[in-house]
């Protein structure tokens, strides 16, 4: 029986190693070329590391033997160069099965084997690190955005930007795509720790503008908040005793965030309408609309409550009662998980809120999940409503963050579905948001240029002003609407001197909304 060699040792000229491993990181990979395929990063009792790969043809063969976290002997495999950008290890070969290979179950090799090697802040921000390997971070969560939607290579993803600090206080950005970054917020917003540690697995050096940062990559990168380990114990040992606060900050304009990709999808891609176009839709589409918020439909409701753990709605359940009379719970109800089967599970608020919209062609309502209302809110649903969540007792009680919103435009891209036009449900679910003042002003300049219209003008508690930042963008330039004056695109439309009188008899706010309709002067002698 051959000896077991030493992973440092393993060179191309034969294929009879026998080699005993652990395997720290495992996941499944498509590509074109090369098809579904299991890849693996290994390492032996001595620390080193290297990549393993098993081709598609031969993935039924080994998929049921390999599992993340075990120990095994592998007998008879290829070792060949590895190359690319986003090598997981240092290893200048990496390991190919054969249909030959043999999988051996072995004694397991420590726990505390992880491969975990953090590198230096300053070896990714100076350029010392070669971006072509996949390194190991590791820090304090002090700045993050709201979870943002944004386009990507043609398809939409969820995006969320974090920076961190180490112990010397250097600081780091980071980004994360995909479910790791709906993972990440979830993870935050369910924390209760006063300093949140995250680890960064297997990411990505990414340079942009001679600017640098880590993301994760594909399948191979893994993140964990506050884990338990010597490593992050040490780091968080040696943190600076400052109790800096995590702040939630406002996202890099979405015209920056990923080259031309998202304001194709606003510009280009997908069609523009106005509210009247929107109603009359009869297909399944998406599609752009630039308009006003009016209010908020306080009859919804704005937050929901979810279970901590998965994230779902909860039940609100009336308590079974006694033998003797009595309820068994003063409070008369308890909340139920349905999808963890978990009794008054740890709850979480979520926003859930049905925008009133304006332009100069009509109203809808549009509807708002927790992700997409952060954007606009940039305060948590938690915050808002408090420590001590509940059901919602009283909808007219509307936070003034949330009132704020009244008066401001934005370009929301919105789905038409069946119920829309076959059962003339008048909610639109809204997938992605620009708030930016110069994407909406590129936008409405490209709107075909129209007769002068009307100027709407609202007067009410709930629909404040129009803070400094936002802008209803009409014909001309943005810096001739005045702070409560709000100039929708200019089309034809009927006069609408009531919005209570003009929605489809449905209560959208208990306060009276009154919509004010003054022609603008023209002169005649000319």
């Amino acid at each position: 029986m051959a000896a077991i060699t030493a992973v440092c040792d393993l060179k191309p000229f034969k294929s009879m190693w026998k080699i005993r491993v652990k395997i720290i990181r495992l996941w499944k990979q498509y590509s074109a070329a090369g098809g579904l395929t299991i890849e693996m990063v290994l390492i032996d009792s001595n620390g080193v590391k290297i990549n393993a790969s098993v081709k598609k043809d031969l993935v039924n063969q080994f998929d049921s033997f390999l599992s993340e976290g075990s120990s095994k002997i592998f007998i008879n495999f290829t070792v060949i160069p590895s190359g690319g950008s986003y090598r997981t290890t240092i290893h200048p070969y990496k390991i190919g099965f054969l249909s030959t290979t043999r999988v051996r179950c072995c004694d397991d090799l420590p726990i505390e084997l992880t491969g975990f090697q953090p590198v230096n802040y300053m070896d990714i921000l100076d350029g010392t690190l070669n971006t072509d390997y996949l390194v190991d971070v590791m820090g304090q969560i002090v700045e993050v955005t709201p979870l943002e939607v944004v386009s990507a290579n043609g398809k939409e993803t969820k995006k969320i930007s974090i920076e961190l600090r180490n112990e010397k206080d250097e600081r780091l950005p980071m980004v994360l795509w995909g479910n790791l970054a709906t993972d990440i917020s979830e993870a935050i917003q369910r924390s209760s720790e006063n300093v949140i540690v995250v680890v960064l697995r297997f990411g990505k050096i990414k340079v942009w503008k001679e600017e640098r940062s880590v993301s994760n990559a594909y399948n191979v990168s893994e993140v964990e908040i506050n884990p338990f380990g010597p490593e992050v114990e040490a780091f968080m040992s040696l943190l600076p005793r400052d109790e800096l606060a995590l702040s939630i900050v406002q996202p890099k304009p979405l015209l920056l965030t990923n080259g031309t990709g998202d304001k194709n999808d606003f510009f280009v891609n997908t069609p523009r309408k106005n509210i009247q176009q929107l109603i009359e839709s009869n297909q399944v589409e998406q599609c752009i609309v630039m308009c006003t918020i009016a209010a908020i439909d306080s009859d919804m409701g704005w937050y929901y409550l979810s279970c901590k753990v998965c994230s779902k709605k909860v039940l609100h359940v009336p308590n079974e009662i006694t033998e003797d009379g009595e309820d068994d719970d003063e409070l008369g109800f308890h909340y139920y998980c349905v999808k963890c089967k978990v009794k008054n599970p740890k709850l979480l608020p979520r926003y859930k809120l049905h925008l009133v919209v304006l332009d100069n062609t009509g109203n809808a309502k549009f509807l708002l999940f927790d992700n997409l209302a952060v954007q606009l809110i940039h305060h948590p649903c938690n915050e808002l409503v408090g420590p001590n969540a509940e059901e919602m007792q009283d909808p007219d009680l509307i936070p003034m963050e949330l009132k704020n919103l009244a008066g401001k435009t934005y370009l929301f891209k919105v789905a038409i579905e069946r119920d829309n036009f076959l059962y003339k449900n008048g909610t639109y679910r809204v997938l992605k948001i620009v708030t930016n003042i110069e994407m909406i002003t590129e936008f409405e300049n490209l709107r075909q240029p129209q007769a002068m219209g009307n100027t709407l003008c609202l007067e009410d508690s709930v629909i404040s002003d129009a803070p400094e930042g936002s802008a209803m963008l009409s014909g001309g330039s943005s810096q001739d609407v005045e702070t409560n004056l709000l100039t929708p695109a200019k089309r034809p439309a009927a006069t609408v001197f009531n919005l209570e009188e003009h929605y489809d008899e449905n209560s959208v706010t208990k306060n009276a909304c009154s919509v004010r309709i003054k022609k603008e002067k023209t002169d005649k002698s000319g």
